[in-house]
């Protein structure tokens, strides 16, 4: 898959990607983006990298989400995780 169809890709909708490609056409991208030599195609490559990490939280956090419905978030006295030792 070349360039430009992973840019197609994610115009069009990384939804419909599973994990293993979504991974696969990342880790590509990031490969591209390590090799470039010019600044104006690194910044497109880290902005679609950005997209597919965007996707891939997206989707974690889904996950997390169907396995721990009762979950919450635990906020102490002296802020967000932080000891009450003090």
């Amino acid at each position: 898959m070349g360039f430009f169809d992973s840019i197609s890709s994610a115009f069009g909708g990384l939804n419909s990607l599973s994990d293993q490609e979504l991974e696969e056409q990342r880790e590509a991208l990031r490969l591209r983006y390590v090799a470039s030599q010019n600044v104006d195609e690194a910044t497109d490559l880290y902005n679609e990298l950005d997209r597919y990490d965007d996707e891939m939280t997206r989707r974690a956090n889904e996950t997390y989400a169907r396995e721990n419905p009762d979950a919450t978030t635990r906020h102490r006295e002296h802020g967000w995780y932080l000891p009450n030792d003090d």
